[in-house]
């Protein structure tokens, strides 16, 4: 099959897909869209621009139980202290003479050399 062929067989499918599926598939129904009204009004605020800005200042604690923050800061806050570190001693020795290097052994292969 030659390439040519090929490009005209995918081409002659795929028109005769999309016909088959024009024909088979059911009209669309008619679309209802929701009923718009010209005029829609909005609720006012529940609350006066002073009263929110109070609001918004002032914190829920100090509005509900009237605390003070100042005296519930010093109350509950604390400073925490750390705890001075250990030292530890080194494991070398200060002045400890190096190792001299061994001479070189053989190793288990040394039969085979």
């Amino acid at each position: 099959m030659s390439a040519l062929t090929h490009q005209i067989g995918f081409a002659l499918g795929t028109v005769t897909r999309e016909i088959i599926r024009a024909v088979t598939q059911p009209p669309a129904p008619n679309q209802t869209y929701p009923l718009t009204y010209a005029e829609t009004s909005l609720p006012g605020p529940c609350l006066p621009p002073k009263k929110v800005t109070d609001l918004s200042q002032t914190p829920a604690i100090v509005r509900a139980k009237g605390v003070d923050l100042y005296d519930w800061y010093e109350g509950n806050t604390r400073e925490i202290t750390k705890a001075a570190r250990k030292r530890r001693q080194c494991k070398r020795q200060v002045n400890s003479p190096e190792p001299q290097p061994s001479a070189l052994r053989m190793g288990p292969l040394a039969d085979l050399i």
